[in-house]
């Protein structure tokens, strides 16, 4: 998706690949990656192309895809979290005891807290 917008907005301007190569301070076959969806610029280079085009970085990356697949990230996060949570193996060590209910309510918590942390607010 980046890369048909960030070709649809060079060709808005009637600028090639090398133009705007130049404009960024990165090679011709760069932008031709990025256009081609084999190589996605870095936060840096996002906002120096969303300031050249006059655009938001959120119109260029679609973010609420990319924010789908950042959810994602976190529930394997979560996942993580939730394992270690359950090792008693870490409790045992420290000779702590806890239930399995308040296991069940952290990890309740735990995952409640981080989805409620990236709901979208639109």
């Amino acid at each position: 998706m980046f890369g048909k917008k960030l070709k649809i907005l060079r060709k808005k301007l009637g600028i090639t690949q090398a133009t705007l190569a130049k404009k960024l301070g990165i090679s011709p076959s760069t932008v031709g990656m990025y256009e081609q969806g084999r190589r996605e610029p870095d936060s840096t280079m996002l906002i120096k192309i969303a300031d050249l085009f006059d655009v938001s970085v959120d119109y260029l990356i679609d973010f609420k895809k990319a924010k789908k697949k950042y959810v994602k990230n976190v529930d394997e996060i979560a996942d993580k979290i939730e394992y270690i949570i359950r090792n008693k193996e870490y409790l045992k060590n420290n000779k702590t005891t806890i239930s399995t209910e308040t296991i069940n309510s952290i990890v309740k918590a735990v995952r409640e807290g981080i989805h409620r942390a990236f709901e979208d607010k639109d």
